[in-house]
């Protein structure tokens, strides 16, 4: 569903003529992302899907965050495609609501 030539399709239509995946505005935890480690941030829940062509940026993500003291969930569902959340006839889409769901709960009761 998902392959690197239609997102490199993508982040050309959005990106600067001549930059590439490292731009910060797609790749905010690679060489040109910023330093966050002095902002305010949420908690923030990660979901992984293991058969995501993405899904080793989205690790490198949720370990920027971690490195940058920022309170992260990453939950992985090794099955699943780029995106799975959007198609309620998987299992998977109605288990990530309710882990999204779970989680948005712990955000507001520990408020």
């Amino acid at each position: 569903m998902v392959s690197y030539e239609i997102t490199d399709w993508y982040w050309r239509a959005f990106l600067p003529s001549g930059s590439n995946r490292d731009h910060g505005a797609v790749n905010v935890s690679g060489p040109n992302g910023v330093d966050i480690s002095g902002l305010d941030y949420p908690k923030t829940l990660l979901a992984v899907a293991g058969c995501d062509p993405i899904q080793d940026w989205r690790k490198k993500y949720y370990e920027w965050l971690r490195k940058s003291g920022k309170d992260v969930e990453i939950i992985e569902y090794p099955n699943m495609i780029h995106a799975f959340q959007l198609f309620p006839i998987l299992p998977e889409a109605s288990q990530f609501l309710s882990d999204f769901n779970h989680f948005v709960k712990k955000q507001v009761a520990g408020s």
